[in-house]
């Protein structure tokens, strides 16, 4: 019986016996007849950690499914042709992550601070871009209740009472920039929206602050998706130095505010938006698709002062004879058509659209030539009476080689 047994395994032991030969001499040269042996019965597959697109529309890194879990990440379906799976990684309140592409999330139930640190994927990365696919958190006041006649050092109007609307009293977001100038705080609704910020070899911080009971706002049902990216310093498309925001890749979009067409803008921003040149063009113009979508200033009938005008964009000596403070700032503004004037660089109306004279209520398309292509819009602290539920802008650009 032993012997029936045993003797079929035979071979199979003989065949072993083979290969462990045949890896034991790894180190006895021979190497090119040992190779060939050993290829015929192992494959080794390698593949780059290149970005990819999972599940849900998410975007990851290409990893095995050993490397996607020891980094604590999450499969979303397969790369490298089925060898690899989309990593894709988030990071909650009191979290850090550093890996690229990793998406700040919220679970509903957040309260207070919730903190989120990115920190960088390599020891070359200069900018983050956060896209906000979904940004919803309480909305600036709106009470505009009459609290001063003048502030020490930030005067309004003479005799014209101000309010704290506009100003994000409930819930704020904040990105730290160690290395640079942070953008401004925001609230509201900004789903689709975006922001650049400075990176250098120290982290990130991304605040949440959560009021738990609204100041002169309505509690928002808060909800966030925030996906971070990093660029290298040697990207060939980092944005300019000072931007908030950066387009590029279309000769025609649509810019705005900070939580535009929902109540009001926000104060206390210098929100810096770029438009890269695209190829072939020289000059920009804005246009208002609707006039009412231009809404910054108390100064309803009126554009383009002359950069030395402290009517827009600032206040007078006196800090006191002011129609508001917020502006639209396009360097190189230019009216169109055959009496095409240099208007300065500042932009104000209330409710007008891009007014071409001081009387009047034509929306305009204005242009401009200097580059690099850039909107930016400034608002102060507080709303006068006379700028109450300013919306902001919202602006449709074209680029073109008219005049080139």
């Amino acid at each position: 019986m032993k012997t029936s047994s045993t003797a079929p395994m035979m071979p199979l032991v003989v065949f072993l016996v083979s290969l462990l030969c045949i890896a034991s001499s790894v180190g006895r040269g021979n190497h090119v007849q040992r190779e060939g042996k050993l290829l015929s019965l192992f494959q080794i597959v390698t593949f780059p950690n290149d970005p990819c697109i999972g599940n849900a529309g998410k975007n990851g890194t290409c990893y095995t499914p050993e490397e996607c879990t020891n980094k604590g990440g999450s499969a979303a379906g397969n790369c490298a042709q089925g060898y690899g799976v989309c990593c894709s990684f988030t990071v909650s309140c009191g979290g850090t992550r550093s890996e690229n592409c990793t998406y700040f999330e919220s679970s509903g139930s957040e309260a207070g601070s919730c903190l989120a640190t990115i920190c960088p994927c390599s020891d070359n990365i200069c900018q983050l871009r956060l896209d906000f696919d979904q940004f919803i958190i309480t909305g600036p006041s709106t009470d505009d209740t009459p609290v001063l006649t003048t502030i020490a050092g930030d005067t309004v109007k003479e005799g014209q009472p101000s309010t704290l609307g506009g100003r994000c009293l409930t819930d704020t977001f904040s990105v730290s920039s160690p290395s640079g100038c942070a953008p401004p705080s925001i609230c509201g609704t900004n789903s689709g929206e975006h922001m650049y910020v400075d990176a250098s070899e120290a982290c990130n911080d991304l605040r949440f602050v959560l009021g738990n009971q609204g100041v002169g706002a309505s509690i928002a049902g808060r909800q966030w998706s925030i996906k971070v990216t990093q660029y290298s310093c040697d990207f060939k498309n980092l944005a300019p130095e000072g931007c908030t925001q950066y387009f590029y890749g279309e000769n025609t979009d649509i810019i705005q505010t900070y939580n535009f067409g929902n109540g009001r803008h926000l104060a206390n921003q210098n929100q810096n938006i770029c438009i890269r040149r695209e190829r072939g063009n020289c000059k920009i113009c804005y246009t208002a698709i609707d006039p009412a979508d231009v809404s910054v200033n108390g100064m309803a009938a009126d554009m383009g002062h002359n950069a030395n005008d402290p009517k827009c964009c600032g206040y007078t000596d006196s800090g006191k004879a002011t129609n508001g403070f917020d502006c639209i700032v396009i360097p190189g503004l230019r009216t169109t058509g055959a009496d095409s004037v240099l208007k300065g660089d500042s932009v104000c109306g209330n409710g007008v659209g891009l007014v071409t004279k001081k009387t009047g209520t034509a929306s305009a398309t204005v242009c401009s030539k200097r580059q690099p292509f850039s909107v930016r819009f400034r608002s102060d602290s507080y709303e006068i009476m006379d700028e109450m539920g300013m919306l902001g802008f919202r602006l449709l650009y074209t680029q073109n080689s008219n005049g080139c």
